[in-house]
């Protein structure tokens, strides 16, 4: 879409990983290779891990025993991948099961660890600065909270911080996030040029003859691109996960989409991959130039008013 005189080229990888195991350990060593290896052939800026990167998904198997995985940020994980990011000088986003003070509290997060190995610190509208972001909705299961529910262990996150990295602005949303179409927005309008969604999107029912989540799927986040003009890079897990007896599975369908809604590269729907791809952050710029819907944007408009409120605004 840009002018071939003015290109801003980063490369993401995207790490549609598998079913995960218990051993957290393991689970990191793999992950470690993995990233030795993308770094090694395809040199990327950014790579993206999936939602609780180094634990299987325990929103399905409510277990007070899990959280013995939870740490706190900084902490192991984010000093084993610190050096990894530090090797091959990139962006590596990793998804945490955070302990945070005071005692009891506990997120799920993603944290941001740059080309130098270091936390690259959130900013929020008012300023105030974070190590991660939190997942800031929270879902649960409306038939059988003992079955699934995710408030089990997190407690929800306060907004949507920007982080600014060598290479481009980013922003940060976490699997359920991308039901809502006010993070993107928010991100957008902070001057968010790539928007990551790590998930373990699961399940392929419907309610009634409507369409499944699989289905859904791609279509919000092909939405959220186009609506904000910005790129979307979202990494879902594949394939059949055990854990406790429970399976969790997921479809995979990991997805590079430009900022004109176009899929640039997608994933498998049931195994693991790397999904690569060079964007151009100018086309960031040059898609709301054209569509303006950021621009056009009418706020004074986007609250419930009162009936007499309307009368006097300039729709009349």
């Amino acid at each position: 879409m840009s002018d071939s005189a003015k290109k801003r080229i980063v490369k993401v990888s995207l790490v549609q990983q598998g079913p995960a195991i218990e051993d957290k350990e393991k689970n990191i060593e793999e992950l470690l290779k993995t990233i030795d290896e993308i770094g090694n052939k395809e040199r990327p800026d950014f790579v993206l891990l999936g939602e609780l990167s180094t634990i299987p998904y325990i929103g399905a198997v409510l277990d007070p025993e899990f959280y013995s995985w939870a740490e706190t940020i900084p902490g192991p994980t984010t000093a084993a991948f610190s050096e990894i990011a530090k090797k091959h000088e990139m962006c590596v986003l990793v998804g945490v099961f955070e302990k945070a003070a005071p005692e009891g509290i506990y997120y799920n997060s993603l944290v941001v660890l740059g080309p130098d190995g270091k936390l690259i610190e959130g900013i929020f509208p008012d300023g105030t600065r974070t190590l991660r972001y939190a997942k800031s909705h929270i879902p649960y299961s409306v038939r059988d909270l003992t079955k699934y529910n995710e408030t089990y262990y997190f407690t929800p996150g306060s907004g949507w911080p920007i982080f600014n990295t060598p290479k481009a602005k980013i922003g940060l949303t976490i699997c359920y996030d991308r039901h809502f179409p006010e993070p993107f927005r928010l991100l957008a309008l902070q001057g968010a040029e790539i928007i990551f969604n790590p998930s373990v999107a699961m399940g392929a029912t419907a309610i009634g003859d409507g369409a499944s989540m699989a289905d859904v799927y791609l279509t919000e986040l092909r939405a959220h691109a186009v609506a904000n003009s910005t790129w979307v890079c979202a990494v879902n897990k594949a394939g059949t996960e055990t854990l406790r007896g429970q399976e969790t599975h997921c479809y995979g369908n990991s997805a590079i989409i430009d900022p004109t809604g176009k899929i640039r590269a997608q994933g498998p729907t049931e195994k693991a991959a790397i999904v690569s791809y060079d964007l151009d952050l100018e086309d960031v710029a040059t898609t709301q130039h054209f569509y303006r819907y950021i621009k056009a944007r009418r706020p004074h408009l986007y609250k419930l008013m009162a009936k007499e409120d309307y009368s006097n605004s300039d729709n009349h």
